[in-house]
């Protein structure tokens, strides 16, 4: 009989962008080179550059594409669930202070240079697309602010009856 798998109704994610890519000057990978993450050899078919915003110059990415794509769509669920999940006050307010998150970010693999605000696209070498690199699941304006509301709730509840008196 055949396999029977779970279908996603929302579908594969990233979607690449409709619109017309806003620059050509991709490139190859600079050898060597090796994901961060899973320290396996970047080449043509898993290099990714990223733009950040508003210097708008592309650059390249320290993680190879499934580590990205991974991100792009676990992210946001992870930051939600270990908000939730936090047993370290420093941690929880980490999370807290710095908000949900609603683009690409990781300090080591995808550095923003001095002055840009957040990632904006990624564009992958194995299929030439670019894609927003809006979290899956992420929240803007008054959505993302009502969640946040809520996650620092749980700051007021791990403050209470821990008898360290404060």
């Amino acid at each position: 009989s055949a396999v029977r798998m779970e279908v996603d109704d929302s579908g594969p994610f990233p979607v690449p962008l409709g619109e017309a890519p806003s620059s050509s000057e991709h490139t190859i990978p600079p050898p060597p080179s090796e994901c961060l993450a899973t320290l396996e050899d970047i080449d043509e078919t898993n290099y990714v550059e990223y733009l950040p915003l508003p210097s708008a110059r592309w650059r390249s990415a320290l993680y190879c594409e499934a580590v990205v794509r991974r991100l792009l769509n676990t992210s946001f669920d992870s930051y939600v669930t270990g908000v939730r999940a936090a047993d370290c006050e420093a941690d929880l307010r980490r999370r807290i202070g710095k908000g949900p998150p609603v683009w690409i970010e990781d300090k080591h693999a995808l550095p923003l240079p001095e002055g840009d605000t957040h990632i904006a696209r990624v564009w992958f070498a194995s299929d030439g697309l670019e894609y927003s690199a809006k979290l899956k699941g992420a929240l803007e304006g008054g959505a993302r602010q009502a969640l946040w509301e809520d996650l620092k709730k749980f700051m007021l509840v791990k403050d209470d009856g821990d008898g360290d008196g404060d």
